[in-house]
């Protein structure tokens, strides 16, 4: 390509302008895209309602002419755009993105525009229960809000009360107090909740060993790591793997007794 010469050439643009004319076909508007937005930031349901309105080429326009590519690149659009709505709520960055990256993942494997229609859906209810479990934790103190953020970034390795209390120089009876009184739970029930729900995960979306799984985890055995998931899920893990592997991604809350 010459320099200055243009890949899309201004012609080309003034030809599609006056071909959606011809067919009296407008885009969304900004202001209808905005609400959604809106709605979504606010955990409200409408904006899945209206995320599953708008996955329409004669609302959205045509990014392909094959019409299952033309879903799968608006539902990339949607997805991204959304995802930096998230980002400004104060939801941590590589969580909004992991998820994004997986839903278009998904997407990318499918075979029919039905299967993108729905994981458009599912991913838009994840989106907007993101955001309601963020403004419960944004009503936590800052210290309480800094353990639940340890929490989320070290489940995985061996964590106490007395460390976090340190970091930020507290008591650690008071801070085991307060935490009670904030959650609802023990600071050693919480870990223990982000463990069980991560493994239930690993058990449905991956092939790990119950060994890998149990160590990856921070339990100090395999036994014990059974133990604990079946005094929380009323399975073994392995009970729990031959009867939910695979399940469909919005079932984010696992079976717990």
């Amino acid at each position: 390509m010459k320099q200055g010469e243009r890949l899309i050439s201004h012609d080309e643009i003034q030809k599609l302008l006056h071909d959606n004319a011809e067919k009296g076909f407008i885009h969304t508007t900004y202001q209808e895209e905005s609400q959604r937005f809106h709605y979504l930031m606010n955990g409200d349901q409408r904006a899945i309602e209206d995320a599953d309105r708008l996955l329409n080429p004669n609302l959205q326009g045509k990014l392909s002419q094959d019409p299952l590519r033309n879903i799968l690149y608006l539902f990339i659009v949607n997805t991204g755009i959304a995802t930096r709505y998230l980002i400004e709520t104060g939801i941590p960055q590589e969580t909004v993105y992991s998820t994004s990256d997986l839903y278009i993942q998904k997407a990318d494997q499918a075979k029919t525009i039905e299967e993108i229609l729905k994981l458009n859906h599912e991913v838009w209810t994840v989106f907007v229960e993101m955001v309601r479990t963020h403004k419960k934790k944004s009503m936590y103190s800052k210290h309480i809000l800094f353990c639940l953020n340890y929490i989320d970034s070290h489940f995985n390795e061996k964590i106490s009360l007395e460390y976090v209390a340190e970091q930020i120089h507290l008591n650690p009876c008071y801070l085991a107090t307060i935490f009670k009184k904030e959650t609802g739970k023990t600071f050693a029930g919480y870990v223990l909740d982000m463990r069980i729900r991560t493994a239930i995960c690993l058990l449905t979306k991956t092939d790990y060993t119950y060994t890998q799984i149990a160590y990856s985890l921070a339990f100090c055995s395999q036994s014990h790591f059974t133990k604990s998931f079946r005094k929380y899920t009323g399975y073994t893990p392995k009970q729990y793997r031959m009867n939910f592997y695979n399940t469909n991604l919005s079932a984010m809350n696992p079976i717990i007794k």
